[in-house]
């Protein structure tokens, strides 16, 4: 359910394979497989990566620095200034 695109799919299913080979697990369990899901998965930066944008590209489109948008995909930045790039983000479609 978490997994959106083949490639997700298909690096997930290896890495619970070779997880469940290295530990002996016959067959490989759902709880296994959840063991080597990213923690990460739905967060902004790796939706966005998903779907082709780079932190290059959302620097030059919203006008900030590359660290304001590191610091955002941390939500460590300023509430007003996160609303600021989300009202933005969300202005011109990004899937957020």
């Amino acid at each position: 359910m978490k997994l959106r695109t083949p490639l997700q799919v298909q690096l997930h299913l290896t890495l619970a394979m070779e997880a469940g080979y290295q530990t002996g697990e016959k067959p490989i369990t759902a709880t296994l497989v959840e063991s080597v899901l990213s923690r990460q998965l739905d967060d902004l930066e790796p939706t966005l990566t998903r779907h082709g944008y780079r932190l290059k590209d959302m620097v030059e489109q919203f006008d900030a620095k590359p660290a304001e948008i590191s610091v955002l995909f941390n939500n460590q930045l300023d509430p007003a200034r996160t609303a600021e790039l989300r009202d933005r983000m969300l202005t011109v479609g990004l899937p957020i």
